[in-house]
């Protein structure tokens, strides 16, 4: 039986837009940590780019 629902967040390159990750977080952890700062200065490789650039979150949808 679930604990609660996750929700999908969608990583996006801040040069291009474009789609380079996924992530499913609670909306808080149990320490009390919000999404934003697990994500704060995070870097993903933008094939469009071609370097590591900073994301932008998006969120999606909520998991069953």
């Amino acid at each position: 039986m679930p604990r609660g629902k996750r929700t999908v967040f969608g990583l996006f390159c801040q040069k291009s837009g474009n789609r380079v990750g996924t992530l499913r977080y609670h909306k808080q952890d149990k320490m009390g940590k919000g999404y934003k700062e697990h994500t704060e200065g995070m870097k993903k490789y933008c094939p469009a780019c071609r370097e590591r650039v900073a994301v932008k979150v998006k969120e999606e949808r909520h998991s069953k």
